[in-house]
């Protein structure tokens, strides 16, 4: 059976997961160097959504595929 995608992770979690795949540090810069609200946004949300904008836009800042995306959404939920 074909695994359900989380649609919803812990920012503890989300940060791990991208630690793990090398992606924090550049997801830290793009978000330095974002508007102020993308700022408010990833600093005190206690959730990630997998359907948020800011993900969406983060996504395509670092060319990660839709099934890139899903597996660190699913990684994420195992953390």
């Amino acid at each position: 059976p074909p695994v359900a995608i989380p649609s919803v992770v812990t920012m503890r979690q989300a940060r791990i997961a991208l630690k793990r795949a090398g992606l924090l540090d550049t997801v830290n810069a793009a978000v330095a160097a974002a508007d102020e609200e993308t700022k408010i946004a990833w600093e005190f949300s206690t959730e990630v959504q997998r359907d948020f904008p800011l993900v969406s836009t983060l996504a395509a800042a670092l060319n990660l595929s839709e099934q890139q995306l899903d597996d660190l959404f699913t990684l994420a939920a195992t953390l």
